[in-house]
């Protein structure tokens, strides 16, 4: 039996919960707002008043700061991070929504992604940080900013640093131990076309017109291929026309039409050879005449593969066990984490935390508070577990 199991403060975990909830802490990318900086401020200053020495690492002008806070463990113990992003999607509505707790659940946007891993994190240093140095591993607690775009924070922190040895990365898992997810490859392909009057659409070349073969072609040639390739946690990757956009007025024949797609990969993938695939396929339209132009995305996120045997895996495992009475098996999730970029820097990932993804950015995104506890309760766990 776990020394933790039962010691989460429910109270405080709702009160937290509440309070980081209600805070407007969408992604500046998304809505042109101040972003996660007023949340920043509110768990730095929590844990000033605890008496826990947090600091800040400047990401981004405006306060957009990664929270830290450490703690020191028996010598020759590893240090273990625990992080959780700060910022969201945008809410449905044009005003932030409270959080509204209705019985056993917080609401509201952010509650499952991820600030109910980012408030089970906060209990667990609340719970290791008065045990004897000699009895935890070293915990090092980040509150990350910018996962929701362009993984800024998370790339930040691994900038310099090499004595990181391991990390739980919060997300919404169920309190299921994710071990792999797809990567992100974000691109553009433009057809390129010739404009005329709408009168004598003969005289140019429809650029949409144009797109619409390079969609078929996609349908039919590129995503049957997909499926032929798998993983066995996380399954087949995928592939998505996500935005359209093209023409410039209703008389004119359009000269460019432009689709930006989202394409899920597979550990073991590689970018390169997914973009050069599609310049292959693209390449064959070219026969046909068709001029197309493939422009590379900025965001190029990783998949990540932690081997299942791995000994933070097999920690968390006895962690769960002892709080839930199951161990749980390491599952594949098809969404991305920072611990995409946590794995390249060489620190060792498992995604893990309460609430469902099915709520995440949804009008109806909600998490339980006892679910939240009890992942406070296992994540504090490996940290004794890892002492040695």
């Amino acid at each position: 039996m776990s020394r933790f199991q039962g010691a989460a403060d429910r109270s405080r975990i709702r009160f937290l919960l509440e309070q980081f909830v209600s805070i407007h802490s969408v992604n500046p990318a998304l809505d042109g707002g101040p972003g996660e900086a007023e949340l920043a401020s509110a768990l730095f200053d929590y844990f000033q008043a605890e008496g826990m020495n947090p600091s800040r690492q400047v990401v981004h002008p405006g306060g957009r700061d990664n929270i830290l806070v450490s703690l020191e463990g028996a010598p020759g113990a590893p240090l273990l991070m625990w992080q959780a992003h700060m910022d969201t999607v945008t809410p449905s509505g044009k005003a932030w929504p409270q959080a509204v707790v209705e019985g056993a659940r917080v609401h509201g946007r952010g509650a499952c992604d991820t600030k109910g891993s980012l408030v089970a994190m906060v209990e667990a240093m609340q719970m290791v940080r008065d045990l004897d140095p000699s009895q935890r591993c070293s915990v090092l607690f980040v509150g990350g900013i910018d996962e929701e775009v362009a993984g800024t924070g998370a790339m930040a922190l691994c900038e310099g640093r090499s004595d990181i040895d391991m990390a739980i990365v919060g997300e919404p898992t169920g309190l299921e131990l994710a071990t792999a997810h797809k990567g992100v490859l974000r691109f553009e392909i433009e057809t390129v076309g010739s404009p005329s009057h709408s009168s004598k659409p003969h005289l140019g070349v429809n650029a949409i017109h144009n797109m619409s073969r390079v969609l078929d072609a996609l349908e039919h040639q590129y995503i049957p291929n997909l499926k032929e390739i798998s993983h066995p946690l996380v399954g087949s990757p995928t592939i998505n026309t996500s935005l359209i956009r093209g023409g410039t007025a209703l008389n004119i024949v359009p000269a460019q039409c432009v689709i930006s797609m989202d394409r899920r990969v597979n550990p073991g993938e590689d970018s390169q050879e997914i973009l050069a695939d599609i310049a292959e396929l693209l390449a064959g339209l070219a026969e046909e005449g068709i001029e197309t132009r493939l422009h590379r995305n900025s965001l190029d996120m990783k998949p990540l593969d932690t081997p299942v045997d791995h000994p933070l895996v097999k920690v968390l495992q006895t962690a769960r066990q002892s709080i839930l009475g199951d161990p749980g098996q390491p599952i594949g999730v098809p969404y991305g984490t920072d611990g995409a970029w946590f794995a390249p820097a060489g620190i060792p990932s498992v995604v893990f935390g309460p609430g469902s993804i099915d709520q995440a950015h949804s009008d109806e995104e909600w998490v339980e508070i006892e679910d939240t506890a009890l992942a406070s309760e296992i994540i504090a766990e490996t940290a004794v577990l890892l002492a040695g």
